[in-house]
């Protein structure tokens, strides 16, 4: 996942950052909440996490802004040898959790995965073989087989398609897609993950006369639901063996 890390204390910032990347996440460091509401603005992030005093304004306050920006946003409070009062007062005023610092780092983890867990957001599982309903993935080949037919996607389109069917019905960020399915954040245009989307949603016909729907967030990711019947006519199936091939 894709943290961004708030502490004005460097050394403790390089410790929170190697912990955070041995558990296999991605993270941004800023020495105050300034430079990080600004990047913000154009990047994405999963998870806030961020000291009671942010280096220009107080924890309570960064949270709200940054929620103005990327609502939803997750947020963990580090604090030093807190009190009762300290933390009650900072989950009241959004915190999804709080740490005392200096962390430890197997607990700091359990704390991110937890904060994440109960977001919603998954990884795809690392597994050849997929079945999601009628949706068969075949990581090998980068093939998906549903209701008779075969779509054949490029490797980011099979990423984009896996992720969004592992958190179906969850809403799913652009950091998170981007971190997966591209591996990296930069000199990756907004337009290119949107067509991405598109081409995922025609090959694998993400419809709700099929049953499913992907839809847009805006400003925050895509989310794949699936439709309920209700006793609306779904469209007919296709010939058998009818395969979908890719573009790109």
């Amino acid at each position: 996942m894709r943290i961004a890390l708030v502490e004005p204390d460097l050394s403790r910032a390089e410790i929170v950052s190697r912990l955070l990347f041995a558990g296999g996440h991605a993270c941004q460091h800023f020495m105050a909440s300034a430079p990080f509401l600004a990047c913000a603005a154009d990047e994405f992030f999963d998870l806030l996490l961020t000291a009671t005093w942010a280096g220009d304004r107080p924890a309570e306050d960064v949270i709200a802004l940054a929620r103005s920006i990327l609502p939803g946003l997750p947020a963990i409070v580090m604090m030093v040898a807190p009190r009762e009062s300290e933390i009650v007062g900072a989950l009241q005023a959004g915190a999804d959790d709080c740490l005392s610092k200096p962390v430890r780092g197997p607990e700091m983890l359990a704390r991110v995965d937890a904060v994440f867990r109960r977001a919603g957001v998954c990884r795809p599982p690392n597994r050849t073989r997929n079945n999601f309903g009628d949706y068969f993935f075949d990581t090998t080949h980068s093939e998906v087989r549903f209701r008779n037919q075969c779509a054949t996607l490029t490797p980011k389109e099979f990423r984009f398609a896996l992720l969004l069917f592992v958190n179906l019905s969850r809403p799913v960020s652009r950091a998170h897609i981007l971190e997966t399915v591209w591996a990296r954040r930069r000199d990756v245009k907004s337009r290119t993950l949107d067509t991405h989307a598109s081409r995922v949603r025609t090959k694998l016909q993400l419809r709700p006369e099929y049953g499913y729907s992907l839809v847009p967030l805006y400003g925050y990711g895509y989310q794949l639901n699936e439709v309920p019947p209700d006793g609306a006519t779904r469209a007919p199936l296709p010939e058998p063996d009818e395969r979908i091939v890719e573009t790109l």
